[in-house]
């Protein structure tokens, strides 16, 4: 195809201005079409897959309480208080720290999770499984169950980092405040309690409460529902430390007893956790069964996104044959002239893809602008009601798919009608045109 059988083909699209007009039209709606829909189906699958994708991705891990105390000797225990580890324990300190750190009244207060009683773990070991492929936060968390020497109560008071996601999806988040305020970095000695506690206790905003002999004011009321870590209280990780402190037996130093996980989505959440609990050597993880289906249906999205695509595509293809073949249809008169006065076949091949690559491309760049116009006019997200903002509505790989299709094919489609011409005698052809 050289620039002679271009200008050719451009003289001849000019000359019959009203078929030409008619097939870029054609195109361009098509493809504007094509292309539109193509772009609320791929935004439909990021919309479900962010949504989706989310559901039941948080759990949390821990080490149980090793149970050998009841086993240990006065003199051992009073050795462990110092920090001397018995031989029988050192077995099961792997990754566990505390036990020197065992608490003052330990038949009524100590490290837990709901429940169970949880070993102390470094938070380093919360920095190693956050850099674990598929994690996208991890965050290590005190709880803490206290006694209240007045009455006798039991209450346990949860340690949390501020901004960590894991914090937001496992336990007390900031979309979880019904009255008052969330902590802040300024929040000493204030407290989060929990919606059901505070009713039980005729707790509110304002309200002052005891706790390992320090008062603290309640600034928030908690709806937690049914988070995975729940406590009465919930406190910065470092005034936790502080009250917990008063009441074992050796500082904490850079301890958790509890690691709250995110990941990414649900597609690796079941790899994540195998990971963790690989890191841990330790199967104690507490989480929804929410991902399992969940990441079936995102496989479900893909898998239905190809298949439309793939449907796209061919509606391009079979879109572009019928106006070539109605393109070419009409010039058979001009195909079998073009015989009769000597071309080749293989010039007037060259003349019919020309004409053929100018209008298909015309049409698809029409149709791009068109189909972009119309998104900027009318966004997606009014179109479908949603809002989530994920930036251009056009995947670059699908779109771009759809245009070359719609062109080659356009171009290719046209030599099925000129080879069928060519076939036959100039004469023949003019007898019946």
């Amino acid at each position: 195809m050289n620039l002679d059988f271009l200008l050719c083909a451009i003289r001849e699209l000019i000359r019959n201005k009203r078929r030409t007009l008619a097939l870029f039209t054609g195109y361009a709606i098509a493809v504007s079409l094509l292309l539109v829909i193509t772009a609320v189906t791929v935004f439909s699958k990021v919309h479900q897959t962010a949504v989706i994708g989310t559901t039941g991705t948080h759990f949390v891990t821990w080490l149980p309480s090793c149970g050998d105390l009841s086993s240990l000797t006065e003199e051992e225990l009073a050795k462990l208080a110092l920090g001397i580890i018995p031989e029988k324990c050192k077995q099961n300190c792997e990754n566990c720290t505390g036990c020197n750190k065992k608490p003052r009244d330990i038949l009524n207060e100590g490290f837990v999770i709901n429940t169970n009683t949880t070993r102390l773990l470094t938070i380093d070991l919360a920095n190693e499984i956050n850099k674990l492929p598929g994690v996208r936060n991890a965050s290590p968390f005190l709880m803490f169950r206290f006694r209240d020497p007045t009455d006798n109560k039991l209450f346990t008071v949860g340690g949390l980092f501020l901004g960590h996601l894991a914090v937001e999806t496992n336990s007390c988040g900031t979309n979880e405040i019904i009255e008052g305020q969330y902590l802040s970095e300024n929040s000493f000695n204030k407290v989060l309690v929990d919606d059901g506690y505070a009713l039980n206790n005729g707790l509110k905003v304002g309200s002052k409460v005891i706790i390992a002999e320090e008062e603290f004011e309640v600034i928030g009321i908690a709806a937690t529902g049914a988070d995975p870590v729940k406590a009465e209280f919930y406190m910065l990780f470092s005034e936790a430390e502080r009250v917990i402190n008063r009441r074992i037996h050796n500082p904490l130093e850079n301890e958790a007893n509890i690691i709250l996980v995110e990941s990414v989505n649900g597609t690796v959440h079941g790899q994540v956790m195998e990971d963790v609990m690989k890191l841990m050597k330790n199967d104690s993880i507490l989480t929804s069964g929410c991902y399992y289906p969940a990441s079936k249906a995102i496989g479900l999205n893909e898998k239905l996104l190809w298949v439309f695509i793939a449907v796209i595509l061919v509606s391009s293809i079979l879109m572009t044959v019928k106006l070539q073949l109605s393109f070419i249809a009409e010039r058979q008169r001009d195909v079998a002239i073009l015989k009769a006065i000597g071309w080749s076949n293989s010039s007037v091949i060259k003349q019919m893809l020309s004409e053929s690559f100018i209008v298909s491309a015309i049409g698809c760049g029409t149709g791009v602008l068109i189909s972009g116009l119309l998104l900027c006019v009318v966004p997606i997200e009014h179109i479908l009601g949603i809002e989530m903002n994920i930036g251009s509505p056009f995947n670059a790989l699908s779109m771009v798919a759809v245009v070359m299709f719609s062109i080659f094919s356009g171009v290719f489609s046209g030599l099925i009608p000129v080879l069928f011409v060519l076939k036959k005698h100039p004469l023949e052809v003019l007898r019946r045109c």
